[in-house]
């Protein structure tokens, strides 16, 4: 059995999922889930943006760091 999470305390956020939940079940047909691109290449291509980000900053230190050491 996998973890089921069940709030009985109903706050003003309940509301507002319950919609939001209603208006993609209304329309989840012409909203064709399944023509949307992969999350996953999304995700992908932002790691290695942000991987190459860090990489600079730590290259761009490092090179800092000689230039002054020398």
């Amino acid at each position: 059995m996998k973890n089921k999470v069940i709030v009985k305390d109903r706050d003003e956020w309940s509301s507002l999922a319950n919609f939001i939940g209603n208006i993609i079940a209304k329309y989840a047909d012409e909203i064709d889930f399944d023509s949307l691109p992969d999350p996953d290449v999304y995700l992908q291509k932002r790691y290695v943006y942000e991987s190459y980000k860090a990489y600079m900053k730590f290259r761009n230190k490092k090179m800092k760091w000689n230039i002054e050491g020398n």
